[in-house]
This record gives structure tokens, C-alpha cells and sequence, in this order.
């Protein structure tokens, strides 16, 4: 679980962060990282792997490309980690969630500053580690869902397995697909990923 994963020791021990202090603390560093529940975490600490597998990387590039191709000459604009998105509801600098999801689809240019991505997305794809896939099955669904993403997929490059969550007003629709599926992106009309075509 998230509550089990320590911080390096060059990260101050206090008990929680604010998006403020975060950033002020991350603005000269080279890593990656994510602000959890108030925690600052190393990436390579989250994930307990020095880069992303072949796999991992050609998912995110094809799914990007599919979703980069659909949205020409749209409002939505896709984007890819490392970028920040910071989760919250009234006071964007108390924020205490940082993320950098894998993919993710922002239809409000409101949300957009030329740092970093206030509010939050409207579409999400993590591609899990095997390390540590509760941190995205778990402790992300449910943040996500929370702050108000309108869709969520968590790809798993091992089972080959999509997990699909849709919020819809209060209820979470859920939808269990394979790499053999023709997925719908429910937020889209007429918009379609077909696994089967990808090149992963």
C-alpha cells in the first residue's frame, strides 16, 4: 500500500505537504516526483524500477498516438508524464496530490498554465507497474475519482488486462477488457482503441 513506501532520506521528514511547498521543493531537482496524500515520493522509489520496460513504453506510445490522431483540430489536448497535474477542490496551493499520470486528455484549456495542469483531467491511462500496482489500482482510482476524472483506464502489461472506471454523476461504471478488445473511450463519441491493432 501507498502507506508502506518510505521517502528517500534526502526528502525532509514532515508529516504533510502542500502543492506550494512541493514544488518549491522539486524545482531544481533532476528526478521525478509525486506528491501522495501529503508525502513526497522519488519516482524510481514508487515504482522500484530505474525506467519504464519495452512494453510499458510502447503502450503509452501507441495509446498516445491513437488518442493524439483523434483529437486534431479538437478542443481536448492530450498530454504525457513528466507533466504535473494537481488535484483539488477549492485551494490549488494546499493541494496535497501531485501526480504525473502516464496519459491523460484535458478538454478545459482553463486547467492548462505553462508549468504544469491545475484541475482535474478528463480522461486518464496509468500502464501499472508490476512492482507496485496497488498504488494505481487502489490509492490513484480512488483520488482520481474523487477530484472529479471523468474516465480511467490502469493498462497491465503483464495479465495484458485493461481496467475501465467511469464515473457517471455518482455512480463508478466498471469494465474489464484484454489486449484482444476494441475499447470505447467513453468520453468521446465514435472513438474506439483497438488493441489487437497496436504495435506492442
Amino acid at each position: 500500500m501507498v502507506d508502506n513506501m518510505k521517502p528517500k532520506k534526502n526528502i525532509p521528514k514532515k508529516k504533510k505537504y502542500t502543492a506550494e511547498e512541493f514544488f518549491e521543493f522539486t524545482k531544481d531537482k533532476e528526478d521525478r516526483y509525486e506528491l501522495i496524500d501529503g508525502r513526497i515520493y522519488r519516482m524510481g522509489d514508487i515504482y522500484m524500477m530505474s525506467s519504464p520496460a519495452v512494453k510499458h513504453q510502447r503502450i503509452i506510445r501507441e495509446i498516445g498516438s491513437e488518442l493524439r490522431n483523434y483529437l486534431k483540430g479538437k478542443k481536448c489536448e492530450i498530454f504525457m508524464a513528466p507533466l504535473d497535474v494537481v488535484l483539488f477542490k477549492k485551494d490549488k496551493e494546499k493541494s496535497q496530490n501531485v501526480f504525473q499520470p502516464d496519459i491523460f486528455v484535458v478538454c478545459d484549456p482553463k486547467k492548462i498554465s505553462k508549468e504544469r495542469i491545475y484541475g482535474a483531467p478528463d480522461f486518464i491511462v496509468e500502464v501499472i507497474s508490476a512492482s507496485n500496482p496497488e498504488n494505481d489500482c487502489v490509492y490513484k482510482l480512488n483520488v482520481y475519482m474523487q477530484y472529479g476524472v471523468k474516465e480511467y483506464w490502469i493498462v497491465n502489461p503483464d495479465t495484458n488486462n485493461i481496467l475501465v472506471y467511469i464515473k457517471d454523476e455518482d455512480k463508478i461504471r466498471f469494465h474489464i477488457y484484454t489486449f484482444s478488445d476494441k475499447i470505447k473511450v467513453g468520453i468521446f463519441d465514435g472513438f474506439e482503441i483497438d488493441f489487437k491493432e497496436l504495435q506492442i
